[in-house]
């Protein structure tokens, strides 16, 4: 049954095609699940329709009716929902108790083989913000970008924030894209769009006037205003500064919580070419195009790296310009190649 025009946000309609018709290439006759949390019911609603105006079936699962929260592992009840979909949609917010359970859910999308947008922490905003172009011109910038990548480039990023960054990639390290489409029994963290590697070397200084990862980051939201800086040298983090003291301290509290939290784990190019500025929320502004980088982890299993750390600090600048062995790459944020 369809839902009256009040229970609908037309204004993200659009984004809602992109994310069900386009990164999860819903068709007539398939099964969807969509599950959201109470702050996201109407998000979830609207993706709900969209999925049924393609001819789909679709299930809302509000995530409260399942359990008290944290919920730590996936309910029978959404067990059995998951037995009968093509496709799935999680759209909750972060809730750290709840990372056993979204581990066990994502494996299960590889069992059962569902394709599945994996959209924790993103909202209303960032669903506008990141998904305002087609995923199929993400994946066509992506590639044009990947294709100019050498495997010992070296990378140049200044901002008018003050970055001063140099990256020197390296040969034995592998690049990785995410750009929104999926396949069965894939799972992939949306808005999308972004390629990235664990680096050789960076030297410089970064300055974080997007947003940045952690509690503390998504509590701090656009830094426009109160910028942190990085001074980095043999890719490794030698001093922050910031005038908001409360930040500089969490962000020097998190450098020394765990080996190698303080050393440059992975460098991203962005490539979401809809994306004109920051919104202030991390899972939608490391897409946005420029040069981010990400402090620890270094997924070895997807870039061959020869370390790792058990955390990760992502962090963005806005406003790049970014040369690449010597040639413009990018000037103020926007693709000359493209």
């Amino acid at each position: 049954m369809g839902l009256r025009m009040a229970d609908l946000d037309f204004d993200v309609v659009n984004s809602s095609r992109r994310i069900i018709e386009g990164s999860l290439g819903v068709v007539a006759g398939e099964r969807v699940a969509i599950i959201v949390d109470a702050p996201r019911e109407l998000l979830g609603n609207t993706l709900a329709e969209v999925a049924r105006t393609a001819g789909a079936e679709a299930e809302l699962v509000l995530i409260e009716q399942l359990g008290a929260r944290p919920i730590r592992s996936v309910p029978e009840a959404l067990r059995a929902v998951l037995g009968r979909v093509q496709a799935s949609v999680m759209l909750v917010g972060w809730h750290d108790g709840e990372r056993p359970m979204r581990a066990e859910f994502v494996d299960l999308v590889g069992k059962l083989n569902i394709r599945h947008a994996h959209m924790v922490g993103v909202t209303r905003r960032a669903l506008l913000v990141g998904f305002s172009v087609d995923p199929h011109r993400i994946v066509d910038a992506t590639r044009a970008v990947r294709t100019r990548l050498r495997p010992d480039s070296v990378l140049r990023l200044r901002t008018p924030a003050g970055s001063d960054l140099e990256v020197k990639t390296d040969a034995k390290c592998r690049w990785q894209e995410r750009v929104g489409i999926l396949r069965p029994g894939k799972w992939e963290n949306l808005p999308s769009g972004e390629i990235f590697t664990c680096p050789a070397d960076v030297n410089g200084a970064f300055v974080v006037d997007g947003s940045m990862g952690g509690h503390f980051g998504a509590a701090a939201g656009l830094l426009a205003r109160a910028p942190v800086r990085f001074e980095i040298k043999g890719g490794v983090v030698r001093s922050v500064h910031c005038l908001d003291r409360t930040l500089a301290r969490e962000v020097g509290e998190f450098l020394r919580s765990e080996p190698n939290a303080d050393r440059i784990g992975m460098v991203i190019l962005g490539t979401n070419i809809g994306m004109h500025e920051a919104s202030g929320e991390l899972v939608c502004d490391q897409n946005l195009p420029g040069l981010h980088i990400g402090l620890g982890a270094t997924y070895p299993e997807q870039t061959g790296a020869s370390w790792n750390a058990p955390t990760q600090l992502t962090m963005t600048a806005v406003g790049a310009d970014v040369d690449l062995d010597g040639a413009p790459l990018l000037r103020n944020g926007r693709y000359l190649i493209l």
